[in-house]
């Protein structure tokens, strides 16, 4: 099992760290948990507009995913 840390980010807005992160066992899986977090955001923010995006880190804070948010239009 791996540490993985996921961050939402966005231009123009304070970063959401995640100070606790996830223990998972193959980076496919940080990657899946992070496109369903972009999901979540996606619902989420929609009214407010922005772009923002998933930044998955490693315990060593090394980016290893970046999954960009898409609007709820682009989706679907």
């Amino acid at each position: 099992m791996s540490r993985y840390f996921f961050d939402i980010v966005g231009d123009g807005y304070r970063p959401e760290y995640d100070y606790c992160g996830r223990d998972l066992p193959a980076p496919e899986s940080a990657l899946h948990l992070a496109e369903l977090m972009a999901l979540d955001v996606a619902v989420k923010r929609d009214e407010e507009g922005g772009r923002y995006a998933v930044d998955v880190r490693n315990i060593d804070g090394r980016r290893i995913f970046l999954v960009a948010v898409q609007s709820l239009s682009m989706a679907a």
